[in-house]
């Protein structure tokens, strides 16, 4: 029993002087993996993320968001792109939600909507 705690506590011990490690490094302008940041603590899971839910009436910041595209880069094929991509994940008939399929495909009629103008 003892040599199971002893062998515990020396991989924690190893894994908080990893992350030390890593912090330092951080700090001092080392570029990290995506990976290595995230066990530095330096970016949370989740961040990502767009608090909040939909607004009342969608525009076309919130479309580019929910399509995944900058503003400044939006074309038709771009937008066309990003809708099939989120449609072959969130499709209502392979298992998706309608209300998240509808807010996409509400999204790309917008966009394209007002690309054409």
């Amino acid at each position: 029993m003892a040599s199971v705690l002893l062998g515990a506590s020396a991989l924690f011990g190893t894994a908080v002087a990893a992350r030390m490690g890593l912090r330092a490094a951080a700090k001092n302008g080392a570029k990290l993996s995506p990976m290595m940041a995230a066990l530095a603590g330096q970016k949370r899971v989740g961040d990502e993320w767009i608090k909040g839910g939909f607004q009342g009436r969608m525009d076309r910041k919130e479309a580019a968001q929910i399509l995944g595209i900058k503003e400044s880069h939006m074309t038709k094929t771009r937008v066309k792109d990003a809708h099939r991509r989120i449609m072959l994940a969130n499709h209502p008939d392979r298992g998706g939600s309608p209300y998240i399929a509808s807010k996409v495909n509400e999204a790309k009629d917008l966009i394209e909507k007002t690309l054409s103008k």
